[in-house]
């Protein structure tokens, strides 16, 4: 296992002679919305509430059909997602837990977080999800002005968000986490700080902040094509990012990743797995999973996945719920362990790259490596490499420098 995610678990060191656990984690996907974003380019879309009960008895039938492939595995996290869970009644939500609790091996200390819209959940929902075993939130705020909320497409306010949070605390959840967006229509460095730092003030646990990411086929794509899209220049988001940095360090998080800061002990667990290569198993519409060296998602259309018979599927070696199998090589795996590793702040460990692939990093990345360190770009630190925060900055073009393109 990955040295710096076990560190960053809190999991104690490996003793001589000693078996090492094997790490799982789940994600489940909720694809129901109550209405599209402007921005947003993922599997989500608004349906009747009649939908909700034979789409999570689906979704109860996939997580129990497939938990014998995961039996030899502790699950460390689980992680429900969307779209907006939040818009299902939460019996739905206790249901999907109760399944994974008779079929896996849910570790004591298991991270279990839902996303939810500060507009679709009313503090009853606290109430279920707690006693259902959910100890961490991830509320999508985005920002905290409600103009740059509306030209988002968001269906809630910001005053729709303070009344969730406090429900939120009143109820017991002692871990949540606060999605904003930076770089959005309309944003500025004035109105930027004054969305994070009203955020800060109410000090929750983990804060992501994201850069907007202007995606095909969405209304925003149409808008910035045509040029409508009154998106920060050049010289703003340095600002903005420069603002995200001060801001973090004055109030106590810490970043480990490109877009996430947390208090200490407070890390997304989940998030930190796929930065680490720990394994993962999706389940429901389009959800992606790595295991035991291979990759592949879910099919996309609902009609067909409520319709299909998943356990002749799954006899027949899942042909129709699965879409672009993949076996990993050896080169897949190496270009994943430096692409997400280097995402995190701790960077990688020279031992452990070793450890996996009998070969010395440098041995076969030397040159781009070596380049990075004397542009200041890459540390060095005992035995372990990390982007500096400028090398962060610019991470996306740096890793594409250092992607194989032929097996060694």
């Amino acid at each position: 296992m990955d040295r710096i995610y076990r560190r960053m678990c809190g999991l104690s060191p490996i003793q001589e002679g000693q078996k090492e656990a094997k790490l799982l984690e789940l994600y489940l996907h909720i694809p129901f919305c109550a209405r599209k974003c402007s921005y947003c380019d993922f599997l989500s879309f608004s349906v009747n509430a009649r939908e909700h009960a034979p789409y999570i008895g689906k979704l109860c039938q996939e997580l129990s059909l497939f938990s014998k492939a995961a039996s030899d595995y502790e699950i460390s996290s689980v992680f429900i997602g969307g779209g907006t869970p939040s818009v299902l009644d939460p019996h739905f939500i206790e249901a999907l837990l109760q399944t994974i609790r008779e079929h896996y091996h849910l570790r004591d200390d298991a991270e279990i977080t839902i996303e939810v819209n500060p507009a679709s959940t009313l503090r009853y929902k606290f109430a279920s999800y707690l006693r259902s075993g959910i100890n961490r939130l991830s509320i999508g705020l985005q920002s905290a002005n409600n103009e740059e909320l509306h030209r988002l497409g968001r269906i809630h306010i910001f005053e729709d968000f303070l009344k969730c949070y406090q429900g939120a605390r009143l109820e017991g959840f002692q871990n949540i986490s606060i999605d904003l967006m930076k770089n959005i229509p309309g944003q500025t460095p004035a109105s930027w700080r004054k969305s994070l730092k009203n955020v800060i003030m109410l000090k929750p646990e983990h804060l992501s902040l994201y850069d907007l990411i202007v995606e095909e086929g969405t209304p925003f794509y149409e808008l910035d094509r045509k040029g409508e899209l009154e998106l920060p220049d050049e010289d703003m988001e340095e600002e903005i990012d420069e603002i995200a940095k001060e801001l973090t360090e004055k109030h106590g998080y810490s970043r480990y990743e490109i877009s996430n800061y947390a208090r200490p002990g407070y890390f997304c667990r989940h998030n930190y797995g796929y930065w680490s290569n720990i394994p993962y198993l999706g389940f429901g519409l389009g959800a992606s999973s790595c295991f035991e060296g291979s990759r592949w998602h879910n099919l996309r259309d609902l009609s067909d996945y409520l319709t299909l018979d998943l356990r002749k599927d799954a006899e027949a070696g899942c042909p129709k719920l699965r879409e672009e199998y993949k076996k990993l090589s050896r080169r897949d795996e190496i270009n994943e362990f430096l692409f997400l590793g280097l995402r995190r702040t701790a960077g990688v460990s020279e031992i452990d790259f070793v450890s996996r692939f009998s070969v010395d990093l440098f041995s076969i990345f030397g040159p781009s490596l070596k380049r990075f360190l004397r542009q200041g770009l890459l540390v060095k630190e005992n035995a372990r490499l990390y982007f500096t925060e400028r090398g962060m900055m610019i991470s996306n073009m740096l890793l594409s420098q250092l992607l194989l393109e032929e097996n060694i």
